[in-house]
């Protein structure tokens, strides 16, 4: 059964889609590097209306998915010329242009205005991101049905991504994001990202059987959505992966306090070499365990190993511990490597169920449930930072409580989500006899969709 369903992807599609991981990768890790730093520590927007703007953010960032998707799922492609690519081709210099509005400052002292430039470019970005990225990964699972196809592909854009990335935020980790040079870099790379989308729509082509699939009504689409408890466990699971993600880049800015001398090259050193070389271990390992199992075994051992880390950076003040253990956490933490791929699954299942995909609406919904993480978690870590006396944009040191409280916010604060996001994998079904059954019955649908438009 594993040759019938091997649907291996043309070297133009592995690579055209694996390209958009490097504009996608800039503008979204970009943002999610420094527009907290821009707003809450350089422009020093009061903490209360930053909670109210992230509030609004969740809002806007969680209704905009699904309704783009449910869009992409029913677009004509005999009017349009495709369902997925047209909206990448025309939505990338838009997106680029809503990312460089975020960077210009429209006040320095005025809490009202600097409060209206936070919501209004942040809900703009997100809502051209959502447009472009979710067509783009859409395009994946219409491109093959095998996991380990899908997973290669997936590897091939995160490592692409990170070249071109990891990099660029050694570069921009450091830059004041007010200063001109900042807003120049962040020029250049919105024009260079336009560019590298444009190809990546013109290189991956979408199939011609799945061109005839219509979408459902949008009620009926997000109650069939909601009916799988693969696509349930699954966001249990990845809400709280995202709320992690959200304290993690984002608060880079303070972690460098504990992470010590060198701590930017440490920290994505460790995010590229140990990171990937972690993602493709537990790719070789998914023939043989699986991709719940292996989340399941490594996501255990890392919250374990967090807890017992933060005993001890509590009790002993040493930069070397701290790197050493974020080393172990990113190793023990390369199963992310499954998260979208997962959620294909449930596309895979639902496409039995109703005889189309419908990755727009599947992607749109997963936004709506996981991405409010994405503003709850900044949310949570204001409170954290505040409540432990952390200094916004500080010239003196900060005071002894206020470490402590971004050892909590970087180690334990992670581990207790990781352990609750875990307990809704546990429950995942789509693993084993199930996901082979689910397979084969598809590679059978498809095989049907392929003879009716010879």
């Amino acid at each position: 059964m594993e040759s019938q369903n091997k649907k291996q992807l043309s070297s133009r599609n592995l690579w055209g889609y694996a390209l958009g991981a490097i504009p996608n990768g800039l503008l979204v890790f970009i943002f999610g590097l420094k527009y907290i730093q821009f707003f809450y520590d350089k422009l020093k927007l009061d903490p209360t209306l930053f909670v109210i703007g992230q509030v609004i953010y969740l809002v806007v960032n969680a209704l905009n998915d699904p309704l783009l998707g449910q869009m992409s799922d029913r677009t004509n492609p005999k009017k349009w010329g495709s369902r997925r690519t047209i909206y990448i081709k025309y939505g990338a210099p838009i997106w680029a242009l809503t990312f460089m509005i975020v960077w210009f400052p429209w006040s320095f002292d005025n809490q009202i205005v600097i409060f209206l430039h936070f919501i209004i470019s942040v809900c703009l970005f997100d809502t051209f991101f959502t447009l472009v990225v979710l067509v783009w990964m859409a395009l994946l699972p219409e491109m093959t049905s095998d996991l380990d196809e899908r997973n290669k592909a997936n590897f091939y854009a995160t490592l692409l991504g990170a070249a071109f990335v990891i990099p660029m935020f050694i570069i921009v980790g450091a830059m004041d994001p007010t200063s001109f040079a900042f807003i120049l870099l962040m020029l250049m790379i919105a024009i260079f990202s336009t560019i590298l989308l444009i190809i990546t729509a013109f290189l991956c082509k979408e199939k011609p059987e799945f061109q005839k699939d219509e979408g459902l009504p949008i009620f009926k689409a997000v109650k069939e959505t909601l009916r799988l408890k693969s696509f349930l466990t699954y966001m249990g699971y990845i809400f709280c992966d995202a709320f992690n993600g959200s304290i993690g880049l984002s608060y880079l800015f303070v972690y460098l306090l504990i992470l010590g001398e060198g701590g930017l090259i440490y920290y994505f050193a460790i995010f590229f070499f140990i990171g990937y070389g972690s993602n493709y271990l537990c790719m070789k390992l998914r023939p043989k365990w699986g991709m719940r199992n292996i989340l399941l075994r490594f996501g255990v051992l890392k919250v374990i190993f967090s807890f017992i880390l933060f005993g001890i950076i509590v009790f002993i003040d040493a930069p070397i511990i701290v790197v050493i253990g974020l080393a172990i956490s990113t190793f023990l933490g390369g199963y992310s490597i499954f998260n979208t791929p997962i959620l294909y699954l449930s596309i895979d299942q639902d496409e039995l169920r109703n005889g189309s995909r419908r990755e727009g609406m599947f992607l749109g919904m997963d936004a709506l449930i996981h991405k409010p993480s994405q503003s709850i978690g900044p949310i949570v870590a204001t409170f954290v930072l505040g409540f432990f006396g952390y200094v916004q944009n500080s010239v003196l040191p900060q005071t002894a409580s206020a470490i402590f409280g971004i050892k909590v916010l970087m180690f334990l604060i992670p581990a207790i989500v990781s352990a609750i996001g875990l307990t809704f994998m546990f429950f995942y079904p789509l693993h084993g006899e199930k996901l082979d059954d689910l397979r084969a019955k598809l590679q059978e649908l498809h095989t049907a969709k392929q003879e009716r438009i010879e």
